[in-house]
């Protein structure tokens, strides 16, 4: 058995975008943090002859396989060649579709890319990017009443990206910045929807708008970022303490509900943010 210390190869050969392998697959190597893997995509695999094209550069970077392929001919010429090879292989709908083909008493249909048919949910999805765009970073007050879900903080808290991923999941997401000192909208104050505040610990809070400050600033001939001054109060560890301590107190006079995204990835946060939906209170 190779050493968790060193560096393995994974292919994903997929028929569709790939975009759940390798959630799946990244899901399951975090759970083996010393081991180091480097991955491979194979996407929108439809015919024999792209399979063997890839096994051809399997064979030239050797590596097991993982697959999601429905298609019989697919898998066959996949499980084939890998044999040849002798590499491992395996495919991560089996153990699910034979579980799901038990519950229900019928046989799945094996269809590529079944989950990404253009029906109600596709569409509804597209709706809700399209109102993510119109109402980020406050920027259309109007329409917020429609919104699912509205995501209030200071400014760099993540409320961006955390709202394009509940869109993701067909959920209008609005996101609006507080201010010290100013009001939130008066739409808010009375809003029928979920408000939740986000928050992140004054320190991590200046590191990330010092970095983003930096990143703005134009490359001196040198190639490097300018200097980010001490003294701006953007990034003022005092200023930025209370900055966030007012804005908690803001949230906790509407009683909206604050999460910390200090140490959640944008996922976690979602989830969170989703459960509230489901489970009010």
């Amino acid at each position: 058995m190779p050493t968790s210390s060193s560096t393995r190869v994974l292919h994903l050969v997929s028929e569709a975008t790939g975009q759940a392998l390798e959630s799946m697959t990244r899901a399951c190597i975090a759970q083996f943090g010393e081991a180091r893997f480097v991955l491979r995509h194979w996407n929108l695999v439809r015919s024999v002859f792209h399979v063997e094209r890839i096994l051809a550069d399997i064979a030239a970077e050797r590596g097991s396989v993982l697959s999601s392929l429905t298609t019989p001919e697919l898998r066959t010429a996949l499980q084939e060649g890998c044999q040849r090879l002798d590499v491992r292989v395996t495919n991560i709908l089996d153990s699910t579709l034979k579980f799901l083909e038990a519950e229900t008493g019928t046989y799945a249909q094996r269809r590529p890319g079944g989950q990404y048919i253009m029906d109600e949910a596709y569409q509804r999805r597209i709706d809700a990017m399209q109102y993510v765009i119109a109402h980020d970073d406050g920027q259309k007050v109007a329409g917020l009443d429609e919104a699912d879900i509205v995501l209030v903080g200071v400014s760099r808290t993540s409320k961006t990206p955390t709202c394009v991923y509940l869109a993701t999941r067909g959920l209008k997401a609005a996101n609006v910045p507080l201010v010290p000192g100013a009001e939130p909208p008066e739409i808010l104050k009375n809003h029928k929807g979920l408000i939740v505040g986000l928050t992140l610990d004054p320190p991590l809070l200046v590191e990330i708008r010092r970095s983003r400050m930096s990143a703005m600033l134009p490359k001196d001939q040198f190639g490097k970022r300018g200097y980010v001054p001490s003294d701006t109060t953007y990034v003022d560890p005092t200023v930025v303490w209370e900055e966030v301590m007012w804005a908690k107190r803001l949230c906790r006079r509407f009683n909206w509900p604050i999460i910390n995204v200090s140490h959640r990835s944008v996922e976690e946060t979602a989830a969170r943010i989703m459960d509230m939906l489901e489970h009010p209170g």
